[in-house]
């Protein structure tokens, strides 16, 4: 049997370096898959082993096509041969098959969080009656204490250069495959002065666990504060008349406005961003604005 995916508990694996030198022994595996009635016989296989008879009854196969998946599925370490004409499914297919259903379901959960904000968004835009914010548009928000790990730089252009350490070092971990467990809130720091063309952009991304950081990162722990909330389209806004004109976002002085105009106050704290989908796989860019308040 091909062990291409047990590893024992102390065990790592360098996933760029197999990628690279393993590449069309990768594909073969992946592509032993690639076929929906091969799924098939997987999920008939996945409690118990099965003769060939019944796989045949379960997929509804001739016998010269399941012969043919079955051998595709044998040849790649996905399925076992047993005597007497019976199948079962390996240890390896199975971790192969569960993560791949697991990273398709995290996939359509993303689509499903993000057209629900997207229609959320487009409510709102449609229920101002102003150039103001309706007080339903706004959403107050109560941050809990959080443990963060840290980057920020300071360069022409610190968002893309803060972002791109934060990825090399969250990825590789799986840290992006779930953005409610781990938000990436990002903010100015120090903000851009005028005349200067460097200015500072800082990535909080919440753990739960002391982990081992790259250079120049840091844990920190955020104290919990109330905020002001509201979600705005940064691919529309870049593009606007007003962001080429001031040079920030309108969004930002609507919640600033609504702030002021409310029953509430502006607090000390950082005005943090929030990106849905911080990898952008989703087309339009939704950001979430959090202005800390106080009553």
């Amino acid at each position: 049997m091909r062990q291409w995916l047990v590893m024992s508990e102390n065990d790592t694996i360098n996933v760029k370096e197999l990628l690279e030198k393993s590449s069309d022994e990768i594909a073969v595996v992946i592509k032993s898959l690639g076929h929906p009635k091969r799924l098939v016989v997987v999920s008939a296989l996945w409690s118990k082993s099965s003769a060939f008879i019944d796989l045949q009854s379960a997929t509804g196969l001739s016998k010269t096509a399941l012969v043919h998946h079955l051998d595709k599925l044998v040849e790649n370490g996905i399925v076992n041969r047993l005597e007497r004409g019976m199948y079962e499914l390996t240890e390896d297919g199975k971790e192969l098959v569960t993560a791949s259903v697991a990273a398709y379901a995290r996939s359509e959960k993303r689509k499903e969080d993000e057209t629900a904000r997207r229609a959320e968004h487009i409510q709102r835009v449609h229920a101002k009656k102003s150039g103001h914010l309706q007080d339903e548009e706004v959403r107050i928000v109560k941050l809990k204490p959080m443990k963060v790990a840290s980057v920020r730089v300071i360069s022409n252009n610190p968002e893309n250069d803060a972002w791109a350490q934060m990825l090399a070092w969250a990825e590789p971990k799986g840290l992006l495959e779930d953005s409610k467990k781990h938000p990436v809130f990002g903010f100015n720091n120090p903000n851009p002065v005028p005349g200067k063309s460097e200015y500072g952009y800082e990535f909080w991304m919440q753990i739960y666990e002391d982990m081992e950081l790259d250079e120049g990162m840091k844990i920190k722990e955020i104290k919990g504060a109330s905020y002001a909330v509201i979600t705005c389209n940064l691919t529309e806004e870049l593009e606007s008349e007003f962001f080429k004109e001031k040079g920030y976002l309108e969004s930002w002085k609507k919640l600033v406005d609504w702030v002021k105009a409310s029953r509430y106050s502006m607090a000390k704290g950082h005005c943090l961003e929030l990106a849905h989908d911080p990898s952008g796989a989703s087309g339009d860019f939704m950001l979430d604005l959090y202005q800390p308040i106080e009553k």
